[in-house]
Protein backbone atom coordinates (compact mmCIF):
# COMPACT_ATOMS: atom_id res chain seq x y z
CA UNK A 1 0.00 0.00 0.00
CA UNK A 2 2.77 2.89 0.70
CA UNK A 3 4.44 1.52 -2.05
CA UNK A 4 1.25 2.13 -3.85
CA UNK A 5 0.90 5.59 -2.58
CA UNK A 6 4.73 6.59 -3.60
CA UNK A 7 4.37 5.34 -6.98
CA UNK A 8 1.48 7.86 -7.11
CA UNK A 9 2.99 10.72 -5.73
CA UNK A 10 5.83 10.18 -8.22
CA UNK A 11 3.64 10.17 -10.88
CA UNK A 12 1.58 13.51 -10.29
CA UNK A 13 5.34 15.33 -9.43
CA UNK A 14 6.93 13.97 -12.49
CA UNK A 15 3.33 15.04 -14.51
CA UNK A 16 3.71 18.68 -13.19
CA UNK A 17 6.78 19.42 -13.83
CA UNK A 18 6.74 18.06 -17.24
CA UNK A 19 7.34 20.61 -19.70
CA UNK A 20 4.45 19.30 -21.84
CA UNK A 21 2.28 21.20 -19.30
CA UNK A 22 3.66 23.85 -19.98
CA UNK A 23 1.92 27.14 -21.99
CA UNK A 24 1.85 30.92 -22.97
CA UNK A 25 0.27 32.85 -20.07
CA UNK A 26 -0.43 35.94 -21.78
CA UNK A 27 -2.92 38.77 -21.26
CA UNK A 28 -3.09 40.84 -24.32
CA UNK A 29 -4.76 44.51 -23.83
CA UNK A 30 -6.21 45.71 -27.11
CA UNK A 31 -7.62 49.09 -27.88
CA UNK A 32 -11.15 49.28 -27.98
CA UNK A 33 -11.43 49.77 -31.52
CA UNK A 34 -9.05 47.60 -32.62
CA UNK A 35 -9.45 44.85 -35.14
CA UNK A 36 -6.73 43.07 -37.49
CA UNK A 37 -3.22 41.20 -36.76
CA UNK A 38 -1.44 42.40 -33.65
CA UNK A 39 2.06 41.39 -33.43
CA UNK A 40 4.48 40.99 -30.26
CA UNK A 41 7.97 41.16 -31.28
CA UNK A 42 10.60 39.76 -28.55
CA UNK A 43 14.28 40.20 -27.61
CA UNK A 44 13.88 44.01 -29.11
CA UNK A 45 16.58 46.65 -27.12
CA UNK A 46 15.94 49.78 -25.21
CA UNK A 47 11.89 48.14 -24.85
CA UNK A 48 9.88 47.79 -21.76
CA UNK A 49 10.00 44.03 -20.09
CA UNK A 50 6.51 42.59 -19.76
CA UNK A 51 4.70 43.58 -16.36
CA UNK A 52 3.11 40.49 -14.42
CA UNK A 53 -0.71 40.20 -13.35
CA UNK A 54 -0.79 37.01 -11.49
CA UNK A 55 1.04 34.34 -13.62
CA UNK A 56 -0.17 36.22 -16.87
CA UNK A 57 2.38 38.57 -18.69
CA UNK A 58 0.49 41.43 -19.89
CA UNK A 59 1.22 43.11 -23.26
CA UNK A 60 -0.30 45.96 -23.82
CA UNK A 61 -1.06 46.27 -27.40
CA UNK A 62 -0.79 49.80 -29.24
CA UNK A 63 -3.20 51.64 -31.96
CA UNK A 64 -1.07 49.61 -35.03
CA UNK A 65 -1.22 46.42 -33.79
CA UNK A 66 2.25 46.31 -32.05
CA UNK A 67 3.87 45.44 -28.84
CA UNK A 68 7.46 45.45 -28.56
CA UNK A 69 9.43 44.13 -25.13
CA UNK A 70 12.80 43.17 -24.27
CA UNK A 71 11.94 40.30 -22.72
CA UNK A 72 14.27 37.70 -24.16
CA UNK A 73 11.61 34.86 -25.30
CA UNK A 74 8.63 33.79 -25.65
CA UNK A 75 6.64 30.50 -23.75
CA UNK A 76 5.84 27.82 -25.38
CA UNK A 77 3.25 25.02 -25.12
CA UNK A 78 -0.42 25.40 -24.98
CA UNK A 79 -2.01 28.38 -25.40
CA UNK A 80 -3.76 30.11 -22.03
CA UNK A 81 -4.08 33.37 -22.95
CA UNK A 82 -6.57 36.07 -22.39
CA UNK A 83 -7.56 38.66 -24.55
CA UNK A 84 -9.89 42.07 -23.57
CA UNK A 85 -10.57 45.10 -25.39
CA UNK A 86 -9.84 48.31 -23.13
CA UNK A 87 -11.40 51.64 -23.70
CA UNK A 88 -10.20 54.87 -23.23
CA UNK A 89 -11.07 55.17 -18.92
CA UNK A 90 -9.35 51.21 -19.04
CA UNK A 91 -12.38 49.20 -18.70
CA UNK A 92 -11.52 45.81 -19.94
CA UNK A 93 -14.08 43.71 -22.02
CA UNK A 94 -13.31 40.26 -22.23
CA UNK A 95 -12.87 38.94 -26.25
CA UNK A 96 -14.80 35.82 -27.02
CA UNK A 97 -12.39 33.01 -28.17
CA UNK A 98 -14.09 32.87 -31.27
CA UNK A 99 -13.18 36.10 -32.26
CA UNK A 100 -9.67 35.69 -32.24
CA UNK A 101 -6.95 33.42 -34.82
CA UNK A 102 -3.55 32.38 -32.79
CA UNK A 103 -1.63 32.96 -36.30
CA UNK A 104 1.73 31.71 -34.86
CA UNK A 105 5.29 32.31 -33.73
CA UNK A 106 8.60 32.49 -35.74
CA UNK A 107 11.92 34.33 -35.11
CA UNK A 108 14.46 35.41 -37.38
CA UNK A 109 18.59 36.68 -36.66
CA UNK A 110 19.55 40.35 -37.49
CA UNK A 111 23.14 40.78 -38.90
CA UNK A 112 24.50 41.14 -35.43
CA UNK A 113 23.39 38.01 -34.82
CA UNK A 114 20.46 38.77 -32.31
CA UNK A 115 17.77 36.68 -32.23
CA UNK A 116 14.21 38.26 -32.12
CA UNK A 117 11.04 36.23 -32.04
CA UNK A 118 7.54 37.54 -32.68
CA UNK A 119 3.99 35.87 -32.17
CA UNK A 120 0.86 36.94 -34.03
CA UNK A 121 -3.01 36.47 -33.25
CA UNK A 122 -5.48 38.57 -35.17
CA UNK A 123 -8.72 39.27 -33.51
CA UNK A 124 -12.22 40.49 -35.17
CA UNK A 125 -15.52 42.37 -33.88
CA UNK A 126 -17.24 41.96 -36.84
CA UNK A 127 -16.35 37.80 -38.78
CA UNK A 128 -16.75 36.00 -35.29
CA UNK A 129 -16.69 32.28 -35.63
CA UNK A 130 -15.25 28.57 -35.84
CA UNK A 131 -13.86 29.86 -39.37
CA UNK A 132 -12.13 32.97 -38.24
CA UNK A 133 -10.76 30.81 -34.85
CA UNK A 134 -8.87 28.23 -37.11
CA UNK A 135 -8.24 30.85 -39.91
CA UNK A 136 -8.53 34.23 -39.61
CA UNK A 137 -9.30 36.36 -42.16
CA UNK A 138 -7.21 34.36 -44.65
CA UNK A 139 -9.82 31.69 -46.32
Amino acid sequence: MKQMFLLIIMIVVVGCSSEYNRGTYDLYLIPDDYEGVIQVIYNVKNSPQLQREGKYDVIPVDKSGMYRTSTSMYDYGSVIDQYYYVNHKGDRTKIDSLCVNVMGTGGYQNEQGEETHYTKIEVTRSVCGENFRSNGSRR
